[in-house]
């Protein structure tokens, strides 16, 4: 009888639900947290134990399903996108456990559960890096493709912090600063909060309203943010939160712009995080 460790279990599967999460999301073009991954690859690493031990309940297939659901919905937020990522979590997990035990059968290690010590961990790490270069290569034509056919890199400088951004080239965005006339580039506050104080992005997120995140930003004490009114078909407008970044450079070229923050998210999981008007 196989003796199974709880802590190898546990790691194991926290490292692997880590890196089929990360793959999901670059997949679904979602911008998230690392920390949301790592807080869902732990439950999944936990849930992991317990389903090697507490019966065959915790094994079942809508145990799983519901225990998947919960790890995209950590990541990923509840959404109108949430079952798409879902769904493409659990076919790269699938897809993934029909290669390792694909594997398992021709090494003759055994078929049993994969994540439960039938395959070596050494195997079964192997065979990710096998299995995310075959996505990386497979996807890396249609990711090409897609940035010609109407997104780019958009790499944003700012208080000596860099971030590269997906970004939509939208003819229909036609935002200026009120002063100066500046094209204004809006970005989710995900894929710029690398970029901001600590402190000024807990406002935003705290803030979706972008007046009260204004005065609160001020009463802070961060002085590089100020107003863009915007208006939108079927949308009465409003305003957003917006910066001047020191640099930004569009697919290899300069771009000179302002940057509003959309705390509801521009684009996310659509494949890109930024608009930037052309």
């Amino acid at each position: 009888m196989k003796v199974i460790y709880a802590d190898e279990v546990f790691l194991l599967n926290l490292l692997l639900d880590y890196l089929l999460l990360l793959v999901t999301a670059r997949l679904a073009g979602c911008a998230v947290k690392r920390r949301r991954i790592w807080a869902a690859a732990a439950a999944g690493g936990l849930y992991a134990v317990a389903a090697a031990v507490g019966g065959r309940f915790l094994s079942s297939l809508a145990v799983k399903l519901l225990m998947g659901g919960l790890m995209a919905a950590v990541v990923f937020g509840v959404s109108a996108h949430l079952a798409r990522t879902a769904l493409l979590f659990f076919a790269l997990s699938a897809a993934f456990a029909g290669a390792v035990m694909a594997g398992a059968m021709i090494r003759g290690e055994g078929v049993g559960n994969a994540y439960v010590g039938a395959v070596s961990p050494v195997s079964l790490l192997a065979a990710f890096a096998a299995f995310y270069a075959l996505f990386t290569a497979a996807f890396a034509s249609l990711a090409r493709r897609k940035l010609r056919g109407g997104t780019a890199p958009l790499a944003l400088t700012w208080g000596g912090r860099t971030v590269t951004v997906t970004a939509l080239l939208d003819t229909g965005n036609s935002l200026r600063t009120p002063s100066g006339g500046l094209p204004v580039t809006v970005c989710s506050l995900e894929a710029v909060e690398p970029l901001l104080p600590r402190e000024a992005a807990a406002i935003l997120r705290r803030e979706p309203d972008a007046s009260r995140a204004l005065l609160a930003l001020s009463r802070a004490g961060f002085f590089g943010f100020f107003p863009v009114p915007y208006a939108a078909v079927g949308n009465p407008g409003g305003i957003l939160a917006a910066f001047r970044p020191d640099g930004a450079r569009l697919g290899g070229r300069e771009l000179v712009c302002a940057v509003a923050i959309d705390a509801a998210g521009a684009g996310r999981c659509q494949g890109y995080t930024a608009i930037v008007g052309v």
